[in-house]
């Protein structure tokens, strides 16, 4: 994967840019813009996140060694690196290059998100209960490295209501956007 300005510029720029979703004056037009707003603000702010969680690691390792705290942020710190993998990944795949088809199949698009967000708000989920699982896991008598357990526990705890809010947030943008475009769809296609 090639990281270029523009993927780095884009975690500064897309915070300003409103979503408009009550706006219409193009339904197909209007639908695709606010697709790609919504999956825009979604990369950045998981963007941010990541890097808050990178940067919080690289605290940790150099002033809170053999705390709970270092455990939390070196947990965030992987999970952060991850996200931010992804970002980058999805952002590229999507916005550079294979994602330039039109409007039409951003309707099939919006619905295979759609899928994706529900799965993932099911696996956010998991998340917290491995998150409350290890937290609880730290707590057993005579369990060797307590404290990283806790701190592990917290962190994941912490990633997976991060995700869950998140991604509940977009699947309602999502569902709103499809939902205002679905009577043009149905007056195109005859329905």
């Amino acid at each position: 994967m090639n990281i270029k300005w523009r993927h780095f510029r884009f975690l500064f720029t897309e915070l300003q840019r409103p979503l408009d979703l009550e706006i219409t004056y193009d339904e197909l037009a209007d639908f695709d813009l606010r697709f790609r707003l919504i999956l825009r603000k979604h990369l950045v702010i998981l963007g941010w996140w990541s890097l808050l969680n990178i940067g919080g690691g690289v605290v940790a390792l150099f002033f809170l060694t053999g705390t709970v705290y270092y455990y939390f942020w070196m947990m965030g710190m992987i999970w952060g690196l991850i996200n931010f993998i992804i970002v980058m990944a999805i952002l590229d795949h999507t916005f550079y290059r294979k994602f330039r088809r039109g409007a039409f199949e951003r309707f099939e698009s919006q619905r295979h998100v759609e899928k994706l967000m529900f799965l993932n708000i099911g696996i956010d989920s998991a998340y917290v209960f491995v998150g409350l699982f290890l937290r609880e896991h730290s707590f057993a008598c005579e369990v060797e490295h307590a404290t990283m357990w806790l701190g592990f526990g917290w962190s994941v705890i912490i990633q997976g209501l991060f995700l869950l809010i998140q991604d509940i947030m977009v699947y309602r943008l999502h569902r709103k956007n499809f939902r205002k475009a679905q009577p043009f769809l149905e007056k195109l296609l005859g329905n």
